[in-house]
Parts: C-alpha cells; structure tokens; sequence
C-alpha cells in the first residue's frame, strides 16, 4: 500500500530552495531577453585598452569637477522594495586542527555591534549588478557594473595583473549574481576582463584604492548599472546606505553574496587627489573588498565609495573603509567615455 505523507510530515524548504522556486518577477528570463538585443561586438570591433593609468593633472581640471553620474535601469528590470530576497545567514563548520582546536583563518572579519550581513539569492536590479571578480591564483573580489562595459573594483583587488600600457595579465573574468559554482542567471553569463584603469598613485592610500576594469561583453546594456555620486558632509550618521559583497566567511569560498542595510558613514577624510576615506561601520571580511556602498536618490541607485578594507590595529575604531569621492566620480566617467 502507498503510504502518503501529511503536509505536516513534510520536511520544510529552505530559504534558498523557496528563493529558486519563486517566480520571477516581471518578465521571464528579463536579462536573456536583453541579452539576445544587445550581442557581443565581433572581437575586430572591440579594442582592449590593457593598462591604463590617469594622471593626477587629469583628476583636478577644473572642467573636469563632477558631482554625480547617472544610473541605467532597464524597462524589464524588476526592482524589489527595500532589500533582496534574503535567505539568512547560512551556518559553517568551524575549522578544526587534528588536536580539535579551532582555526582562526588568515583572512580577516570585522563586525560591529553583532553580525548585521545576510546571503540572498536575486535576480532584481541592482542586485544583478554585483558579482565576484575571479583572479587566476585562486583569489577573488567584489565589482559592480558602472557602465556598458565598465565594472568597478579596489585597485588592490587587481593589483599584480596588469602595468601601465601592457595588457591584462591572467585570466580575470567576472561573472554578474554569482551563486555557488556560477552565476544564477546561466552558465554563459561570464566576462572577461580586457582593460584595467586606476589613478597614478604614490602610496597605497585608502582614499585612492580604486579600478575600473574593461570587460568584453556589455553587461551594462543587458543588466543596467549603478550611477555614482561624490559624497557630502551633510550625510554623516545618517543611516542609508546598503553595502554588497562576496565575504569569505558567511559561505564556503566565498561564492555567495551577502548585503547589509541601513549604513552610517561616521566620518571622511580628504586627499589632493580629491578622492576620499568614506568611514563607516559596515561588517565586511575578506573577499567583500571592491563591493560598492550605494544609497537611492530620486530612484537613482548611486554609490559613494568602494570597499578598500578597515583601520590599522592601532585606530581606535577600526572603521571599514570605503574609497569614494571626486575622484571615484571622475574614473567611473573616463572609462564610459573610452569603453562604453
């Protein structure tokens, strides 16, 4: 005889398996249908630009002082109210030596106040937006889409991969809503990174902890971007900016995305390159670095800065810091205007 269970035998979903099977919203597949409209140029057409460094004279024309730069949502796109869809914190397994004492990883944790991060599982703008940024020895990052063919990350994500006027050393690819082993939106949604630009720096200064990277599909047009905006004095302590990123600590290698709301900036300081240290208390770990601090203004999703790391053990705060700025403003338009 079939033995049928009751509902209330029925072992639950998780948040992650209810995530995947909830419909989408809007319209079905909305970035494949995007994607068929907008093909990858013939590789002819499309001029990989290496290693390019900007000059300090460039930042600081007077022409040149921009405020902010607009985002691109497509019509498709939906957009959730608030937050993604959050599938919690997902638990690990300590490490353990043989003598069953923990492991203390060398990558690093910085949590303010109890842990504020979730894992969530999207395929709604911005959310697309972010991926991870996979180097060759096995390391990662966060970036962000800032244009057609334009993605944002810490210059010291991509340190070590390219020189000025050579080109883009290693297989760097970066793969939009990565999830587990690839991204959610399909296997083929991968790009390879072509360029990499970065201001000319004399110190590795926090404040100008910042890259732009070329990459070989437009994803831009596909997914939209994020616009960015210099930030302003005015906003301190207020608390509404959101933070995305890839964190080593909260999935096993990183390869799932977690977000955290309602974000104070505590304080800024400013360097001649008019770039600046966007301070905040936001919880970041390895892997997040690069990863965009964004806030809304007039259904403008902008960011201010991008995750560079966290204060010396010396501070006293031990804030995460965040590289924004004029000069963050400045980059983002030089490589729209070169790459798209």
């Amino acid at each position: 005889m079939k033995i049928i269970k009751e509902r209330s035998q029925i072992e639950p979903m998780t948040p992650l398996e209810q995530a995947k099977q909830e419909p989408k919203l809007g319209v079905q597949d909305w970035f494949r249908l995007r994607q068929e409209r907008y093909p990858v140029l013939d590789s002819k057409q499309q001029k990989a630009f290496g290693g390019v460094v900007l000059s300090r004279e460039e930042l600081l024309k007077e022409n040149k002082k921009m405020v902010s730069l607009p985002s691109f949502v497509p019509d498709e796109a939906p957009i959730l109210p608030g937050g993604p869809r959050s599938i919690g914190r997902q638990s690990q397994k300590p490490l353990r030596r043989f003598s069953g004492a923990k492991v203390i990883p060398a990558n690093f944790t910085q949590i303010y106040n109890g842990e504020s991060r979730s894992i969530y599982y999207d395929t709604s703008f911005p959310w697309v937006c972010i991926g991870r940024l996979n180097k060759p020895d096995g390391t990662w990052g966060t970036a962000s889409l800032v244009g057609k063919n334009t993605i944002l990350t810490a210059a010291h994500v991509v340190s070590g991969w390219w020189s000025p006027g050579g080109p883009v050393t290693g297989n760097l690819t970066f793969i939009p809503a990565m999830f587990g082993s690839g991204s959610i939106l399909g296997a083929t949604w991968v790009a390879n990174v072509i360029g990499i630009a970065a201001w000319e720096t004399p110190t590795a200064v926090d404040g100008y902890d910042m890259a732009i990277c070329q990459i070989d599909r437009p994803m831009g047009d596909w997914l939209g971007y994020f616009g960015y905006r210099t930030y302003i004095d005015d906003w301190e302590d207020l608390s509404v900016w959101t933070h995305a990123g890839y964190p080593y600590d909260l999935s096993m290698g990183g390869t799932q995305p977690s977000y955290e709301l309602g974000i104070a900036v505590r304080d800024d300081d400013s360097d001649s390159y008019d770039t600046l240290e966007v301070e905040t208390q936001a919880d970041i770990a390895s892997g997040q670095s690069g990863g965009p601090l964004w806030g809304v203004f007039n259904d403008q999703r902008q960011i201010i800065g991008t995750l560079s790391g966290r204060e010396d053990n010396f501070a006293e705060e031990k804030n995460s810091l965040f590289a924004g700025g004029n000069g963050l403003v400045r980059l983002i338009d030089w490589g729209r205007n070169n790459w798209g």
